[in-house]
């Protein structure tokens, strides 16, 4: 493929984004490679690799896209940090975010599920940029458990990730049919009983000295 420069860098890292965005969409994480995102563009893998860092930092720009979708359609939902249903009690919330978790996973399940397949090289650590849209998504599960958990900026982050932990197996377990096998009939059941168990047993656990 001939070398072009009818863009700046900038424009061709938007236009690798999308067309990688999706090709993932449309044949999943195994159907990605750099050579294809470089033939939708219509440049060289060269001109990719001079734009993003390495195939790892390509990938991570695609699912940062992911995140960032993720929590549009979350805040659309529910407001920034949750704002939105402040009418609804701690319970309920949770359940309301985890019904929209699971049912974006659902509708997007390729861009979803490339999230989770995709792994760093071990000498690679994950970005602060990228971390930062992580968060952002647990703001919104902290919101909600801050009036249970208190003030305690560590322990709320552990409680929201142990939480977030819990639903997402529910999610993948559904996604890929295996809550079947142990006869639960849908998502929604388990996570009721998983947020509801988990939200007493907050209100219960004794005191800190």
């Amino acid at each position: 493929m001939a070398r072009r420069s009818d863009h700046t860098r900038e424009e061709i890292k938007t236009m690798a984004v999308a067309a990688g965005r999706e090709l993932i969409r449309d044949a999943g994480y195994a159907g990605f490679s750099a050579r294809k995102v470089a033939t939708a563009i219509g440049y060289t893998v060269g001109t990719l690799y001079n734009v993003f860092e390495n195939h790892d930092d390509i990938i991570l720009h695609i699912n940062a896209v992911t995140l960032e979708d993720l929590l549009s359609v979350m805040e659309s939902r529910f407001g920034v940090s949750g704002d939105a249903s402040a009418d609804l009690d701690d319970y309920e919330a949770l359940r309301a975010l985890a019904a929209c978790y699971i049912d974006y996973a659902r509708e997007n399940y390729n861009c979803w599920s490339a999230l989770f397949e995709h792994n760093l090289a071990p000498d690679m650590p994950l970005p602060d940029w990228y971390g930062e849209k992580i968060g952002a998504l647990f703001t919104l599960i902290e919101a909600r458990l801050k009036p249970v958990v208190g003030e305690d900026e560590a322990e709320l982050r552990q409680t929201a990730r142990v939480l977030w932990a819990s639903i997402h197996g529910i999610c993948a377990l559904t996604l890929t049919n295996k809550l079947t096998l142990v006869g639960v009939e849908t998502a929604e059941s388990l996570t009721a009983a998983l947020i509801g168990n988990y939200i007493a047993g907050l209100k219960t656990r004794p005191a800190r000295l």
